[in-house]
């Protein structure tokens, strides 16, 4: 009951990855680093996948050779869904063959999306449009678009009509050790806007938090910052 992507920006080497699901806290299954890659891990997930991936590229393997590696090393690979993106944008995605239909994957320019229990192939297809045609923007923004595109087109379907997602998750990486966008919705009846809420305003916030850390002595008052932004 889960649809995600993982996405390369071309202009600035950002990699990301955003998902949303019925289960909670899928952004502990996520992981995002600045110059190695972007994976996901769902399906019957595996908590210990993505940190092996990211193992593997950091190793120098393309997105290909993970893969294949994945596919050599877990045993309960045809439980899985797996989506990556390396360093260099190349991006891809593994349904096995237990995942619950309807489940499959989609590639697209910069990008690899995937799902299991969703209305159709349809809602991966709209989430690489999605990433496709907002080229230019944020690599945050994009993948974000594309999780609203998934829900759009009618996200997870099980027998007994649509099934909400109760948590969202989008993580960005670029340039620092650690990703500069990690933002989560653990629990809510409506995860994608309760995400698209928090990214939001995250993103009025983020020159205030940059500085924070960059320059602490230059850095205005929280309240004083707020009350610039409504002016």
């Amino acid at each position: 009951m889960t649809f995600s992507i993982t996405g390369y920006c071309a202009e600035t080497g950002a990699v990301g990855v955003a998902v949303a699901t019925y289960s909670l806290a899928c952004g502990a299954r996520s992981r995002a680093v600045a110059g190695v890659g972007a994976v996901m891990s769902q399906g019957f997930a595996s908590y210990v996948i993505p940190d092996e991936a990211i193992r593997l590229l950091r190793e120098g393997l393309d997105a290909p050779a993970v893969l294949a590696r994945l596919r050599d090393w877990d045993t309960e690979f045809e439980w899985r869904q797996v989506s990556l993106v390396d360093a260099r944008g190349t991006a891809l995605a593994h349904t096995g063959s237990k995942p619950r239909a309807w489940a499959g994957q989609m590639q697209g320019r910069d990008c690899a999306a995937s799902g299991n229990v969703l209305a159709g192939p349809q809602v991966v297809q709209a989430m690489v449009q999605a990433f496709e045609v907002s080229a230019g923007q944020p690599l945050g923004e994009r993948l974000l678009r594309a999780l609203e595109a998934a829900r759009a087109a009618g996200g997870q379907v099980g027998p007994n009509g649509p099934i909400t997602e109760r948590s969202a998750a989008l993580k960005v990486a670029l340039g620092e050790s650690f990703p500069i966008r990690d933002l989560r919705v653990d629990f809510s009846p409506s995860a994608i806007v309760a995400l698209r809420e928090l990214h939001d305003e995250y993103e009025r916030m983020a020159p205030f938090y940059e500085q924070r850390w960059r320059d602490p002595a230059a850095n205005p008052p929280q309240d004083a910052f707020v009350a610039s932004l409504q002016r």
